[in-house]
């Protein structure tokens, strides 16, 4: 395997670390069980969250976590209370230490990225003793091609290796919740291809966004541990805090798939799996009647698809909207004026609503039920979740109103199709992925292209 490049531009000072004592042999990673009750491991600590309080039942703390990595794989630990004062200020992202001490438990694989099975709590008993980068581990990857990818399920982290295709230039997001909700952060998108003839977009978070640039020469091959299946727009591959990027490394696949672009892949014609970037992955318009009579959905991977029509009703007598927290975005339960989280065993202070919307969109050729969630809901009515359960609580005409004005307006909107059972009975689940407000010059022009290519002009 290739050695860790320098490409991250993370990490800071180099902190006084508690030399000496995390001496002796090591053992990798990927040997940590918890019937091991002395162990000594060497790796780059690739994740380093902020330190945060909670709240439980047990009372209120403070918590960090990091993650380590070497070549057999890589894990998390978690400092809490006096540990996570000390060490905080002390540990770098993307520098390298030995540890020693630390409980190991099973891991919580709700909060947990890496691939370990177990997690490590840090106590009293740990050491760190930072090392040069020439004692850093050699990443071992496993490469999986873009043809595996397809058939690869969501939110799956695999290592990927392929000539960059296109970069495009940075673009900005808002983030919408968590600690950081207001912020806008970078991201880049990329064009991934190797010997399949598929193309694959990968979005650049965070350190990672600088790696390539749409001025990068030579279309370099770039190899990354740990990124993200996505299957929104197709399939999509984006890059985690955790993961490790490298440009042109000195791997075999890294040599293949470069002579194989140099020799016969810069002239080939490619079959795009996104949508967004690099041609050929434009969702196909369809009807409402076309998800009935060409079974939409039907197939094992789910049909996307896009449709100019209107919203003709929401449902909103009954569910609309959930109790979320605003870090997980998952369900909390009320209990007097705070919130429970039950993932989490912890109370929170104030919880954050999110749609769950159903509604029927309708088009000329008739009408069918769509699922939308926060992001659609809020392009659709014009209000956060929190904003609309406000009106409602006061008993507000406009709680009614907000529903009413959000009908009979012409949108392109983007949707997936899947079969899903339910009571053992299979129907069909349509989901908007992203709402847009028709452009009506871009609709002329599609017409205008229709009428030629039917008429042969």
């Amino acid at each position: 395997g290739g050695g860790y490049g320098g490409n991250y531009g993370r990490g800071g000072g180099s902190g006084a670390v508690e030399r000496n004592n995390a001496t002796g042999p090591t053992i990798e990673i990927a040997s940590l069980t918890p019937y091991i009750n002395s162990w000594t491991i060497q790796g780059r600590l690739t994740v380093k969250s902020g330190l945060r309080t909670y709240k439980n039942a047990r009372g209120e703390g403070r918590l960090f976590n990091i993650d380590l990595m070497d070549s057999s794989g890589d894990i998390r630990g978690t400092f809490f209370n006096d540990d996570a004062d000390k060490w905080f200020n002390i540990l770098n992202p993307n520098k390298v230490y030995k540890v020693r001490g630390g409980t190991i438990k099973n891991a919580n694989p709700q909060y947990n990225q890496t691939k370990s099975d177990y997690e490590i709590t840090f106590n009293r008993d740990t050491a760190f003793e930072m090392l040069p980068d020439s004692q850093a581990p050699a990443i071992r990857y496993n490469f999986k091609s873009i043809n595996d990818i397809e058939r690869t399920d969501p939110n799956v982290v695999v290592d990927i290796v392929a000539i960059v295709q296109e970069a495009a230039p940075l673009s900005q997001v808002v983030v919408k919740s968590g600690a950081n909700a207001g912020n806008t952060i970078n991201k880049r998108d990329v064009v991934l291809v190797d010997q399949g003839n598929k193309t694959i977009k990968l979005t650049l978070w965070d350190d990672h966004k600088d790696v390539v640039t749409e001025t990068t020469p030579n279309n370099p091959v770039i190899a990354i541990k740990g990124c993200r299946v996505s299957d929104f727009g197709g399939r999509s591959l984006s890059t985690t805090r955790s993961s490790m990027v490298e440009l042109n490394p000195d791997v075999g696949e890294a040599h293949a798939v470069k002579g194989w672009y140099d020799m016969q892949g810069q002239g080939a014609t490619f079959q795009s799996l996104s949508t967004g970037m690099g041609g050929g992955g434009k969702d196909p318009r369809k009807t409402c009647a076309a998800i009935r009579d060409e079974q939409l959905g039907h197939k094992e991977k789910p049909d996307y698809f896009t449709l100019r029509g209107w919203v003709t009703y929401f449902k909103h007598d009954g569910t609309w909207c959930y109790a979320a927290n605003p870090e997980t975005k998952k369900k909390v339960v009320q209990q007097g004026d705070q919130w429970f989280d039950e993932v989490q065993d912890r109370i929170i202070d104030r919880c954050e609503r999110r749609y769950v919307l159903s509604l029927s969109c309708s088009d000329l050729t008739g009408s069918h039920w769509f699922s939308a969630f926060d992001d659609q809901g809020k392009a659709l009515l014009g209000k956060s979740a929190d904003e609309l359960q406000v009106l409602k609580e006061e008993g507000s005409n406009d709680f009614e109103g907000t529903f009413q004005e959000a009908i009979f307006k012409p949108y392109i909107f983007k949707a997936r199709a899947k079969v899903e059972t339910w009571q053992d009975e299979k129907r069909v689940k349509c989901t908007l992925m992203e709402v847009n407000a028709l452009d009506w010059k871009a609709g002329a022009q599609e017409i205008r292209d229709l009428i030629r290519t039917e008429f042969n002009l």
